[in-house]
């Protein structure tokens, strides 16, 4: 089975938390960071809406010398990359940096400041600067956190769409398990730009209010921003040097529907599978899962994929017994950075042995008959949790972590 792996920091920011104590404070409460997108110009739109972070302060949280001409999306993953390695107490001077990696997932990386720079240019406002066109890459957070911090261990990053961040962490989790590294930053950053927007509105998925997961009324998703990332390593490192498990990860899947580049396999195959390789491949008994975090995207297809597929799953007596929730009905689909937040938000339900709620959802669809956490956040003991990333593509992944030290018995 390899070295057991502890998630031992967390740093976040995104649309109700810019930082983890905020974000955990919100998470639980149903708080929704949802409403009208004003980075760029929406008109035109039918949807203007959008979990965007208001802080006008942003390049103010790091030194200038760090956010000079870097995107918005790097400058989130930055500014979340220092609170994840403050969280678990990283000393880098007491580090290995050859045994230490750096796995980000990528989406549209820098595209709003590419943006920007096509704006100028055609407006020949002369302020053509080529390292603006370099921030645009979504390997560049990778290759910023790795220089920031001295890591020369390995750095990838992985673009599989809305999973992207959720391989980050399996593949981070790998290199731990197998004895390659001690210890790995993974995780991912998007900020909200034209390109996706505009992307999302032509195929007529998005919400003209916010979303609401599982919802009969529901209408579609919203998207949103952010950056989330986790802290892994060998657990008999972290006890070494002091540190605090906040949950264990034993274990993840990944697969692909080969079905369509935008829309999941109608039966949900693809995602059966990935529940139970991920539950295989961790060797945790299904009976353990005592939450899971949804895709909950709020369009009517993966919703009800989704349920019928959990539903296949854990059975009957699982839907009775496992609680679902969807965090996207607070901080939106964040893409690329989804995985990694949901990740985020999932340790923190077992952490403080409490459940996020999926808000707006008010009459649940009949087809999506799974154990809903609704409007609030409520206690519960959790043994262990699954959180699912379902893209495009038919690029599924499962991750599943546990409360440290628990027991393999159900």
């Amino acid at each position: 089975m390899g070295r057991p792996v502890a998630v031992t920091g967390l740093g976040i920011f995104c649309a109700i938390g810019k930082d983890l104590p905020q974000f955990r404070t919100n998470l639980f409460k149903g708080t929704c960071g949802i409403a009208e997108v004003d980075l760029f110009d929406l008109a035109g739109y039918s949807c203007r809406l959008g979990a965007q972070i208001r802080d006008s302060g942003l390049r103010e949280r790091l030194p200038s010398r760090q956010t000079k001409r870097i995107s918005r999306c790097d400058l989130l993953g930055l500014i979340a990359a220092r609170e994840a390695l403050q969280n678990a107490r990283i000393d880098m001077q007491k580090m290995d940096p050859s045994r230490m990696g750096v796995i980000m997932g990528g989406g549209a990386g820098g595209m709003l400041s590419w943006e920007k720079f096509r704006r100028e240019i055609w407006q020949d406002q002369h302020r053509r600067y080529a390292s603006r066109v370099l921030a645009s890459a979504p390997c560049t957070l990778t290759d910023l956190i790795a220089s920031h911090y001295g890591v020369t261990g390995p750095r990838s990053t992985i673009t599989t769409a809305c999973s992207s961040s959720a391989n980050a962490i399996g593949y981070g989790f790998d290199l731990i398990r197998s004895g390659r590294l001690d210890c790995v930053i993974a995780g991912g950053s998007e900020a909200l730009c034209e390109l996706t927007f505009a992307g999302f509105h032509s195929l007529k998925v998005m919400s003209p209010e916010p979303c609401r997961p599982f919802d009969r009324n529901r209408k579609g998703l919203s998207l949103g921003e952010g950056a989330g990332i986790v802290v892994l390593e060998a657990s008999e490192n972290a006890v070494k040097r002091g540190a605090s498990a906040l949950a264990e990860i034993t274990g993840y899947a990944l697969n692909s529907d080969a079905y369509h580049m935008t829309s999941p396999d109608p039966e949900g195959m693809g995602m059966v599978r990935v529940m139970t390789a991920a539950l295989k491949q961790s060797g945790t008994d299904p009976g353990l899962i005592d939450y899971i975090n949804a895709h909950g995207t709020a369009t009517k297809i993966n919703d009800k994929m989704e349920s019928q597929a959990i539903e296949r799953v854990f059975g009957d007596e699982g839907l009775g017994r496992i609680r679902v929730s969807a965090t996207k009905s607070m901080v939106g689909h964040c893409l690329g950075a989804s995985g990694a937040i949901e990740a985020i938000a999932t340790i923190l339900a077992i952490d403080q042995q409490m459940l996020p709620p999926t808000v707006h959802l008010n009459e649940i669809d009949p087809e999506c008959r799974l154990n809903h956490v609704t409007q609030t956040g409520i206690q519960k003991t959790i043994r262990a949790a699954l959180s699912n990333s379902f893209a495009f593509g038919g690029n599924n992944t499962s991750l599943i972590f546990r409360s440290a030290g628990i027991s393999d018995q159900v």
